[in-house]
Formats: C-alpha cells, sequence, structure tokens
C-alpha cells in the first residue's frame, strides 16, 4: 500500500508540475511545435471547462462537482475492498484517483483543466490532453488486459 501511495503522490506532483510549467512558459493559446517532422507534436496551453474532448464547455462547475463525487464514491469503495484487488488493479484505480484529482485540482483552482498536449499529423489534429488524462487512459487499459490475462479466468 505504501509503495502505490508514494507512486500516486508522484504521478500526482508530476501532472501538476507540467501544468505549472506549460502555464508560466507557455501563452494561453500558444502552440509551440516539439516535433516538426508533419507537426505531429506540440506543447499547446488551452483551457477546458467541458468535458473529455471539450465537450459541453462552460460547466466547469457540474463537472467539479461530479468529479468530485465520483472520487469520494471511488475512494470508499476502494477502503472497503483494496485487499481483494491485485496489483495491477490497485495501480490502476490509484492512476484513476490521480488522473481525476489532478483534474480536479485544475478546476477549483485554475477555473478550467489545463491542457497541453497536442498530437497530429498536419491539420488532423486528436483534441489536447493533459498527463492526468493520460494516467485514466492508461489505468483503463491495465484494467483490459488484467481482465483479459488467462490467470484472471476461471477454469472450466
Amino acid at each position: 500500500m505504501r509503495k502505490i501511495l508514494i507512486f500516486g503522490v508522484i504521478a500526482l506532483v508530476l501532472d501538476q508540475l507540467t501544468k505549472f510549467f506549460v502555464n508560466n512558459f507557455v501563452s494561453y493559446g500558444l502552440s509551440v511545435n516539439v516535433i516538426h517532422f508533419f507537426d505531429c507534436f506540440n506543447i499547446v496551453n488551452l483551457r477546458n471547462t467541458g468535458m473529455a474532448f471539450s465537450i459541453f464547455p462552460g460547466r466547469n462547475l457540474l463537472f467539479s462537482l461530479f468529479i468530485f463525487m465520483f472520487l469520494l464514491s471511488l475512494l470508499l469503495w476502494l477502503y472497503k475492498d483494496w485487499n481483494k484487488l491485485n496489483k495491477v488493479q490497485q495501480y490502476a484505480f490509484c492512476l484513476i484517483i490521480v488522473g481525476g484529482f489532478g483534474n480536479f485540482i485544475d478546476r477549483l483552482f485554475r477555473g478550467a483543466v489545463v491542457d497541453f498536449l497536442d498530437f497530429g499529423i498536419k491539420s488532423l489534429r486528436w483534441p489536447s490532453f493533459n498527463i492526468a488524462d493520460s494516467y485514466i487512459c492508461l489505468a483503463m487499459m491495465l484494467i483490459i488486459i488484467n481482465i483479459l490475462m488467462p490467470s484472471n479466468k476461471q477454469k472450466v
């Protein structure tokens, strides 16, 4: 449990540090090209008051409440059933909590989620995202892989 807690704290600090640096060194709305080949990776400074992919913009308070209730429910469930989870699941849920909390901190203290990673080819761009979003996606991949692992399937 201690290793996972330390992992979570380090992951949260990394998320917040990257957002701090973007806020302080990249002007809002500016795009800094990092990989010039096909313009495939940029650092941008954007704000998201909506949900994933900036859908439903302008509802920061609503999504802040939703994230708070989700994280609280998840933490209560994990407190009760933590020992029933294997290590992969524990790290995956830690990443979900850290990712949600990282974006929750943005909503509370910055008024919107800071998105700064911009990938694509020329004008075909994936919506910008941040490290916290990456944690949540990675966690979901870990959970899916864990479910599909042969050691987790019941023998017939």
